[in-house]
């Protein structure tokens, strides 16, 4: 009965060190801590939340049809816009990228200009971000 015991435990704890382990390929973007978040339609509820992972904001998203779910996601590199992703009929899904910031900003100010201070800043430190 003992070793049986001791048998589970060490089985268990082989278990969660693999399943562990198997999360071992998440990059520092995926561990990002929220910097601050900001109320764009006044309602009391965050509309755009910031994520850093050091000196920068590094993924900002925004819901901009305010159903609670985002569907903007832009990605912010050493303080300076890298990408960007829309899901335009907020099924969940991707359904335009942008590599270009001028793309995404003629974007945005087409289609969501309320947004457009919160989204696009030249510089995203976070101690400059003003949220």
């Amino acid at each position: 009965m003992k070793d049986s015991v001791a048998w589970f435990f060490m089985a268990l704890a082989f278990f969660l060190l693999s399943v562990n382990l198997g999360c071992s390929h998440i990059t520092p973007r995926q561990q990002m801590t929220v910097a601050g978040t900001s109320d764009v339609n006044k309602d009391g509820k965050p509309d755009v939340t910031y994520y850093k992972d050091g000196e920068y904001i590094s993924k900002i998203e925004a819901d901009t049809n305010y159903d609670g779910k985002p569907d903007v996601t832009v990605h912010i590199k050493g303080g300076k816009f890298e990408s960007a992703e829309v899901d335009e009929d907020y099924n969940g899904t991707v359904d335009e990228r942008f590599n270009d910031v001028k793309d995404f900003n003629k974007w945005l100010n087409s289609h969501h200009p309320d947004f457009n201070n919160k989204l696009n800043k030249p510089d995203w430190r976070v101690n400059l971000a003003n949220f």
